[in-house]
Protein backbone atom coordinates (compact mmCIF):
# COMPACT_ATOMS: atom_id res chain seq x y z
CA UNK A 1 0.00 0.00 0.00
CA UNK A 2 2.43 2.53 -1.83
CA UNK A 3 -0.48 5.11 -0.77
CA UNK A 4 -0.26 4.63 3.09
CA UNK A 5 0.81 7.40 4.74
CA UNK A 6 2.33 6.59 8.27
CA UNK A 7 1.66 9.69 11.13
CA UNK A 8 2.79 7.29 14.28
CA UNK A 9 3.71 3.87 15.66
CA UNK A 10 2.74 2.88 19.46
CA UNK A 11 5.14 0.39 20.32
CA UNK A 12 4.39 -1.73 23.22
CA UNK A 13 7.28 -3.78 24.44
CA UNK A 14 9.45 -5.37 27.43
CA UNK A 15 12.75 -3.69 26.48
CA UNK A 16 14.40 -1.74 29.04
CA UNK A 17 15.13 1.54 28.18
CA UNK A 18 17.84 2.39 29.98
CA UNK A 19 18.93 3.55 33.46
CA UNK A 20 16.81 6.66 33.85
CA UNK A 21 13.11 4.98 32.97
CA UNK A 22 14.02 2.34 34.83
CA UNK A 23 14.67 5.04 37.92
CA UNK A 24 11.51 6.97 36.88
CA UNK A 25 9.29 3.38 36.80
CA UNK A 26 10.45 1.84 39.25
CA UNK A 27 10.90 4.83 41.86
CA UNK A 28 8.59 3.40 45.43
CA UNK A 29 6.39 1.40 43.30
CA UNK A 30 8.80 -2.41 42.26
CA UNK A 31 5.97 -4.00 40.79
CA UNK A 32 5.53 -1.68 37.46
CA UNK A 33 6.91 -2.54 33.85
CA UNK A 34 7.01 -1.25 31.07
CA UNK A 35 4.88 -2.86 28.55
CA UNK A 36 4.24 -0.92 25.52
CA UNK A 37 6.14 2.07 23.82
CA UNK A 38 4.13 4.97 22.12
CA UNK A 39 5.71 6.46 19.37
CA UNK A 40 4.87 9.18 17.00
CA UNK A 41 6.38 10.01 13.75
CA UNK A 42 6.68 12.87 12.09
CA UNK A 43 3.55 14.65 10.76
CA UNK A 44 4.08 15.15 6.76
CA UNK A 45 4.10 18.56 5.45
CA UNK A 46 1.52 20.46 3.61
CA UNK A 47 2.74 19.89 0.38
CA UNK A 48 3.10 16.25 1.15
CA UNK A 49 -0.34 16.05 2.43
CA UNK A 50 -1.87 17.55 -0.56
CA UNK A 51 0.32 14.98 -3.32
CA UNK A 52 -1.40 12.27 -0.93
CA UNK A 53 -4.56 13.50 -1.19
CA UNK A 54 -4.53 13.80 -4.93
CA UNK A 55 -2.79 10.32 -5.02
CA UNK A 56 -5.31 8.70 -2.82
CA UNK A 57 -8.53 10.48 -4.06
CA UNK A 58 -11.74 8.11 -3.37
CA UNK A 59 -9.64 6.12 -1.09
CA UNK A 60 -10.27 8.32 2.03
CA UNK A 61 -10.64 4.75 4.17
CA UNK A 62 -7.96 3.10 3.42
CA UNK A 63 -5.12 5.70 5.11
CA UNK A 64 -3.04 4.55 8.06
CA UNK A 65 -2.57 7.00 10.91
CA UNK A 66 -1.02 4.97 13.56
CA UNK A 67 0.34 1.30 13.95
CA UNK A 68 0.15 -0.30 17.56
CA UNK A 69 2.68 -2.73 17.91
CA UNK A 70 1.83 -5.13 21.05
CA UNK A 71 4.90 -7.36 22.42
CA UNK A 72 4.53 -10.42 24.36
CA UNK A 73 4.25 -9.74 27.83
CA UNK A 74 6.83 -10.82 30.03
CA UNK A 75 6.68 -13.71 32.03
CA UNK A 76 6.30 -13.62 36.07
CA UNK A 77 10.30 -14.82 36.34
CA UNK A 78 11.36 -11.87 33.55
CA UNK A 79 9.45 -9.24 35.50
CA UNK A 80 11.13 -10.46 39.16
CA UNK A 81 14.05 -10.56 37.25
CA UNK A 82 13.81 -7.21 36.10
CA UNK A 83 12.66 -6.06 39.73
CA UNK A 84 15.68 -7.80 40.83
CA UNK A 85 18.02 -6.12 38.01
CA UNK A 86 16.56 -2.58 39.26
CA UNK A 87 18.15 -1.36 42.24
CA UNK A 88 17.11 1.52 44.39
CA UNK A 89 20.18 3.81 45.22
CA UNK A 90 18.38 5.12 48.51
CA UNK A 91 17.99 1.64 49.99
CA UNK A 92 19.46 1.09 53.29
CA UNK A 93 18.34 5.01 54.37
CA UNK A 94 15.20 6.65 55.90
CA UNK A 95 13.22 8.08 53.41
CA UNK A 96 12.86 11.82 53.88
CA UNK A 97 8.81 11.60 54.54
CA UNK A 98 10.09 9.63 57.91
CA UNK A 99 12.53 12.66 58.99
CA UNK A 100 10.09 14.87 58.37
CA UNK A 101 7.67 12.49 60.68
CA UNK A 102 10.35 12.62 63.44
CA UNK A 103 10.12 16.29 63.54
CA UNK A 104 6.48 16.77 63.43
CA UNK A 105 6.24 14.22 66.19
CA UNK A 106 8.96 15.98 68.26
CA UNK A 107 7.65 19.06 67.89
CA UNK A 108 3.77 17.70 68.92
CA UNK A 109 5.42 16.71 72.16
CA UNK A 110 7.28 19.84 72.72
CA UNK A 111 3.82 22.01 72.04
CA UNK A 112 2.11 19.24 74.37
CA UNK A 113 4.86 19.91 76.80
CA UNK A 114 4.73 23.41 76.25
CA UNK A 115 0.98 23.58 76.83
CA UNK A 116 1.27 21.38 80.11
CA UNK A 117 3.90 23.47 81.26
CA UNK A 118 1.51 26.60 80.42
CA UNK A 119 -1.11 25.22 81.74
CA UNK A 120 0.38 24.82 84.96
CA UNK A 121 2.26 28.08 84.76
CA UNK A 122 -1.31 29.86 84.36
CA UNK A 123 -3.10 27.78 86.58
CA UNK A 124 -0.28 28.64 89.26
CA UNK A 125 -0.32 32.54 88.15
CA UNK A 126 -4.31 32.38 88.54
CA UNK A 127 -4.36 31.10 91.97
CA UNK A 128 -1.33 33.68 93.09
CA UNK A 129 -3.80 36.29 91.69
CA UNK A 130 -6.82 34.57 93.73
CA UNK A 131 -4.91 35.29 96.34
CA UNK A 132 -3.15 38.50 95.62
CA UNK A 133 -6.87 39.76 95.06
CA UNK A 134 -8.10 38.20 98.31
CA UNK A 135 -4.93 39.73 100.25
CA UNK A 136 -5.88 43.34 97.78
CA UNK A 137 -9.56 42.91 99.50
CA UNK A 138 -8.05 42.53 103.02
CA UNK A 139 -5.95 45.31 102.77
CA UNK A 140 -8.58 47.33 101.40
CA UNK A 141 -10.95 46.53 103.84
CA UNK A 142 -7.87 47.05 107.11
CA UNK A 143 -7.01 50.27 104.80
CA UNK A 144 -11.04 51.33 105.34
CA UNK A 145 -11.23 50.19 109.06
CA UNK A 146 -8.08 51.94 109.62
CA UNK A 147 -9.43 54.99 107.61
CA UNK A 148 -12.33 55.08 110.26
CA UNK A 149 -10.12 54.38 113.11
CA UNK A 150 -7.92 57.71 111.87
CA UNK A 151 -11.13 59.75 111.44
CA UNK A 152 -12.25 58.82 114.67
CA UNK A 153 -9.23 59.41 116.07
CA UNK A 154 -8.63 63.09 114.60
CA UNK A 155 -12.57 63.48 115.77
CA UNK A 156 -11.42 62.64 119.38
CA UNK A 157 -7.91 64.71 118.88
CA UNK A 158 -10.16 68.09 117.91
CA UNK A 159 -12.59 67.42 120.83
CA UNK A 160 -9.56 66.92 123.10
CA UNK A 161 -7.98 69.77 121.74
CA UNK A 162 -11.44 72.04 122.37
CA UNK A 163 -11.46 70.66 125.78
CA UNK A 164 -7.91 71.55 126.77
CA UNK A 165 -8.32 74.90 125.19
CA UNK A 166 -11.22 75.08 127.61
CA UNK A 167 -9.64 73.85 130.18
CA UNK A 168 -6.49 75.81 129.95
CA UNK A 169 -8.61 78.87 129.87
CA UNK A 170 -10.38 77.61 132.80
CA UNK A 171 -7.17 76.73 134.79
CA UNK A 172 -5.93 80.24 133.96
CA UNK A 173 -9.21 82.06 135.65
CA UNK A 174 -8.51 79.54 138.30
CA UNK A 175 -5.42 80.26 138.88
CA UNK A 176 -6.24 84.29 138.81
CA UNK A 177 -8.99 84.13 140.96
CA UNK A 178 -6.48 81.45 143.43
CA UNK A 179 -3.76 84.09 143.20
CA UNK A 180 -6.63 87.10 144.21
CA UNK A 181 -8.24 84.95 147.50
CA UNK A 182 -4.42 84.24 148.08
CA UNK A 183 -4.10 87.87 148.48
CA UNK A 184 -7.36 88.39 150.28
CA UNK A 185 -6.48 85.01 152.36
CA UNK A 186 -2.95 86.88 153.26
CA UNK A 187 -4.71 90.27 153.95
CA UNK A 188 -7.30 88.25 156.48
CA UNK A 189 -4.14 86.72 158.14
CA UNK A 190 -2.65 90.24 158.68
CA UNK A 191 -5.61 91.08 159.63
CA UNK A 192 -6.57 87.93 162.41
CA UNK A 193 -2.83 88.79 163.81
CA UNK A 194 -3.24 92.26 164.60
CA UNK A 195 -6.85 91.11 166.39
CA UNK A 196 -5.51 88.43 167.42
CA UNK A 197 -2.78 90.50 168.61
CA UNK A 198 -4.87 93.55 170.16
CA UNK A 199 -7.25 91.05 171.98
CA UNK A 200 -4.17 89.58 173.20
CA UNK A 201 -2.98 92.95 174.53
CA UNK A 202 -6.39 93.66 175.57
CA UNK A 203 -5.90 90.79 177.78
CA UNK A 204 -2.49 91.85 179.04
CA UNK A 205 -3.47 95.21 179.46
CA UNK A 206 -7.09 94.81 180.28
CA UNK A 207 -7.55 91.59 181.76
CA UNK A 208 -11.35 90.79 182.90
CA UNK A 209 -12.22 91.46 186.71
CA UNK A 210 -15.36 90.34 187.12
CA UNK A 211 -15.94 87.33 185.20
CA UNK A 212 -19.46 87.26 185.56
CA UNK A 213 -20.35 90.90 184.24
CA UNK A 214 -16.74 91.10 182.27
CA UNK A 215 -15.69 94.35 183.68
CA UNK A 216 -12.22 94.83 182.29
CA UNK A 217 -9.23 96.80 184.30
CA UNK A 218 -6.90 98.22 182.50
CA UNK A 219 -3.50 98.61 183.37
CA UNK A 220 0.07 100.15 181.98
CA UNK A 221 1.39 96.45 181.67
CA UNK A 222 0.21 93.29 180.80
CA UNK A 223 -0.77 90.90 183.09
CA UNK A 224 2.44 89.41 185.24
CA UNK A 225 4.64 92.48 183.78
CA UNK A 226 6.19 94.80 186.21
CA UNK A 227 6.31 98.98 185.30
CA UNK A 228 9.22 101.05 185.53
CA UNK A 229 9.71 104.38 184.27
CA UNK A 230 7.37 103.62 181.12
CA UNK A 231 8.71 100.07 180.41
CA UNK A 232 7.06 96.87 181.45
CA UNK A 233 9.33 93.82 182.29
CA UNK A 234 8.55 90.43 182.95
CA UNK A 235 10.47 87.74 185.06
CA UNK A 236 9.84 84.23 184.14
CA UNK A 237 10.26 81.35 185.92
CA UNK A 238 11.11 78.50 183.75
CA UNK A 239 14.47 78.27 182.10
CA UNK A 240 15.60 78.51 178.56
CA UNK A 241 18.90 79.08 176.42
CA UNK A 242 19.65 82.31 176.01
CA UNK A 243 18.55 81.67 171.88
CA UNK A 244 15.27 80.31 173.32
CA UNK A 245 14.68 82.73 175.45
CA UNK A 246 15.15 85.90 172.95
CA UNK A 247 12.55 83.91 170.80
CA UNK A 248 10.50 83.81 173.40
CA UNK A 249 10.22 87.54 174.63
CA UNK A 250 9.78 88.34 170.72
CA UNK A 251 6.88 85.96 171.03
CA UNK A 252 5.40 88.27 173.81
CA UNK A 253 5.40 91.11 171.85
CA UNK A 254 8.59 92.29 173.62
CA UNK A 255 12.44 91.20 173.87
CA UNK A 256 15.18 90.04 176.32
CA UNK A 257 15.94 93.76 177.90
CA UNK A 258 18.43 96.05 177.22
CA UNK A 259 19.97 98.20 180.22
CA UNK A 260 20.43 101.84 179.33
CA UNK A 261 20.46 103.16 182.56
CA UNK A 262 21.44 103.20 186.64
CA UNK A 263 18.14 103.47 187.57
CA UNK A 264 17.24 100.54 185.03
CA UNK A 265 19.66 98.19 186.40
CA UNK A 266 19.41 99.30 189.88
CA UNK A 267 15.58 98.19 189.47
CA UNK A 268 16.42 95.05 187.78
CA UNK A 269 19.15 93.69 189.84
CA UNK A 270 16.59 94.51 192.82
CA UNK A 271 13.34 92.77 191.84
CA UNK A 272 15.47 89.60 191.12
CA UNK A 273 17.00 89.65 194.34
CA UNK A 274 13.70 89.94 196.03
CA UNK A 275 12.41 87.23 194.00
CA UNK A 276 15.22 84.96 194.82
CA UNK A 277 14.85 86.03 198.12
CA UNK A 278 10.81 85.43 198.06
CA UNK A 279 11.63 81.86 196.54
CA UNK A 280 14.64 80.80 198.76
CA UNK A 281 16.57 80.15 196.06
CA UNK A 282 20.12 79.89 197.75
CA UNK A 283 22.17 78.42 194.54
CA UNK A 284 23.62 81.06 192.83
CA UNK A 285 23.31 79.47 189.42
CA UNK A 286 19.28 79.34 189.86
CA UNK A 287 19.56 83.16 190.51
CA UNK A 288 20.79 84.10 187.10
CA UNK A 289 18.00 85.78 184.22
CA UNK A 290 19.29 86.41 180.71
CA UNK A 291 19.73 89.67 179.24
CA UNK A 292 19.79 90.56 176.01
CA UNK A 293 23.79 91.11 175.46
CA UNK A 294 25.98 88.50 173.18
CA UNK A 295 29.48 88.57 171.58
CA UNK A 296 28.49 85.19 169.58
CA UNK A 297 29.21 87.29 166.25
CA UNK A 298 32.20 89.00 166.95
CA UNK A 299 34.55 88.33 170.36
CA UNK A 300 35.35 91.30 172.29
CA UNK A 301 32.21 93.02 170.49
CA UNK A 302 28.92 93.16 172.55
CA UNK A 303 26.18 93.83 171.34
CA UNK A 304 22.58 94.39 172.34
CA UNK A 305 20.03 92.54 170.64
CA UNK A 306 18.56 95.80 168.82
CA UNK A 307 21.85 95.59 167.15
CA UNK A 308 23.40 98.33 168.92
CA UNK A 309 26.59 98.10 170.89
CA UNK A 310 27.62 98.23 174.10
CA UNK A 311 28.69 102.10 175.11
CA UNK A 312 31.78 102.54 176.99
CA UNK A 313 32.55 102.76 180.85
CA UNK A 314 28.43 103.97 181.12
CA UNK A 315 27.38 100.42 180.71
CA UNK A 316 30.56 98.53 181.17
CA UNK A 317 30.58 99.21 184.59
CA UNK A 318 27.93 96.58 185.42
CA UNK A 319 30.14 93.83 184.70
CA UNK A 320 31.48 92.10 187.86
CA UNK A 321 34.97 92.22 189.09
CA UNK A 322 36.88 89.14 190.53
CA UNK A 323 39.53 89.92 193.33
CA UNK A 324 41.73 88.86 190.96
CA UNK A 325 40.00 89.70 187.62
CA UNK A 326 36.87 90.97 186.20
CA UNK A 327 33.87 89.98 183.62
CA UNK A 328 33.88 89.06 181.16
CA UNK A 329 36.73 86.56 180.78
CA UNK A 330 35.32 84.55 178.24
CA UNK A 331 35.93 81.00 180.24
CA UNK A 332 36.08 78.01 178.48
CA UNK A 333 36.23 75.49 181.37
CA UNK A 334 32.29 74.69 180.68
CA UNK A 335 31.93 75.30 177.09
CA UNK A 336 34.92 74.99 174.54
CA UNK A 337 33.33 77.93 172.47
CA UNK A 338 33.72 80.16 175.24
CA UNK A 339 30.97 81.89 177.33
CA UNK A 340 29.44 84.15 174.72
CA UNK A 341 26.22 85.54 176.28
CA UNK A 342 25.40 88.02 179.07
CA UNK A 343 23.22 87.49 182.58
CA UNK A 344 22.68 89.09 185.48
CA UNK A 345 23.00 87.53 188.73
CA UNK A 346 21.81 89.44 191.38
CA UNK A 347 23.78 90.45 194.43
CA UNK A 348 22.09 92.40 197.70
CA UNK A 349 23.60 96.22 197.49
CA UNK A 350 25.01 95.75 194.42
CA UNK A 351 24.94 96.59 190.71
CA UNK A 352 27.82 94.95 189.33
CA UNK A 353 25.78 91.69 188.63
CA UNK A 354 26.65 91.26 185.11
CA UNK A 355 28.57 87.70 183.81
CA UNK A 356 29.26 86.06 180.56
CA UNK A 357 28.37 82.72 180.03
CA UNK A 358 27.70 79.79 177.73
CA UNK A 359 25.08 80.73 175.74
CA UNK A 360 23.99 76.90 176.01
CA UNK A 361 23.05 77.42 180.10
CA UNK A 362 19.43 77.35 181.28
CA UNK A 363 18.52 80.58 182.92
CA UNK A 364 15.73 81.85 183.65
CA UNK A 365 14.80 85.88 181.21
CA UNK A 366 13.71 89.00 181.54
CA UNK A 367 11.03 90.23 178.84
CA UNK A 368 10.90 94.43 178.16
CA UNK A 369 8.05 95.89 176.11
CA UNK A 370 7.09 99.87 176.35
CA UNK A 371 4.32 100.36 178.58
CA UNK A 372 0.47 101.06 177.33
CA UNK A 373 0.33 104.17 180.04
CA UNK A 374 3.29 106.13 180.80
Amino acid sequence: MSGDTLYSTVDFSQKNHGKRAADKTSAGKEDDVTYATVKFGEAPSRQQQQAASSSTAGKEDGVTYATVKFGEAPSRQQQQAASSSTVDPTAGKAPPYRWAALVLAGLYVLSVAAIIFLTVYISDIQTKNLELQSQYSKLGRNYTNISATVLHMQTKYLELERNYTNISATVSNLTVERKQIQYRYSELEKNYSNISAKYSALDQYCPVTDTSSKERVCKACPQNWELFNGKCYYFSTDRMNWTSSRDNCTSLGGHLVIIESDGEQGFLSDKAWNITQGANITNEEEKSYWIGLTDAVTEGTWLWVDGIPLIGNDQAKFWFTWTNGKEPDDYKGDDPSGEDCAQLQPKRNSQKTWFDTSCKKQNKRICETKAVIA
